[in-house]
């Protein structure tokens, strides 16, 4: 687990102007974790976050139990958890949820597998992203999710609304 050196105790961060030596108030930055166990990957995930402004890095790891670690100690807005880490992503979405309630998480994986999206979805996670994600649809998730929104694939998600539609259609039809 990496954890990165944050201030924490105040509502904004300040920043010097060097120009004028004034000091501007900014925001509180969105707060964010990843993990995952494919090293490559994780890092190209937080050297991408790392360059938008607003967004800060607080932890990094590769285990569920890195998660907690993170969750705990670091207080994340929200927490980017591969699926498929060791301990399980979805194991640790539902223990985020449960016992880090503000901490928000999100899934990252290569599975278009539905139960893997109900799974998640139950486990409190609040987005659902495939890895072949660029960069932008990243950004747009997190801004999405931090606001208190769901954010899924877009793809994804009209594939499963269209895949429970007909299936819908097709109960109903048995019905009669």
């Amino acid at each position: 687990m990496n954890t990165h050196d944050t201030n924490t105790n105040t509502n904004t961060k300040t920043k010097t102007n060097t120009n004028t030596n004034k000091v501007a108030m900014m925001p509180n930055p969105i707060r964010i974790a990843v993990i995952d166990n494919h090293p490559m990957f994780r890092e190209g995930v937080v050297r991408t976050l790392k360059r938008v402004d607003g967004f800060e890095i607080v932890g990094e790891g590769a285990t569920a139990t890195d998660a907690f670690k993170v969750a705990q100690q670091c207080a994340p807005d929200i927490i980017l958890l591969g699926l498929c880490i060791p301990g399980g992503g979805i194991e640790a979405a539902a223990g985020i949820a449960r016992d880090w309630p503000n901490v928000r998480t999100a899934i990252l994986t290569v599975s278009e597998y539905e139960p893997d999206v109900i799974s998640a979805l139950q486990a409190g996670a609040r987005g659902y992203l495939l890895k072949c994600s660029g960069g932008p649809e990243v950004v747009k998730a997190v801004h999405a999710i931090v606001r208190g929104n769901f954010y899924f694939a877009p793809n994804l998600a009209a594939r499963l609304l269209s895949g429970k539609s007909r299936r819908t259609e097709s109960v109903a039809n048995d019905n009669l």
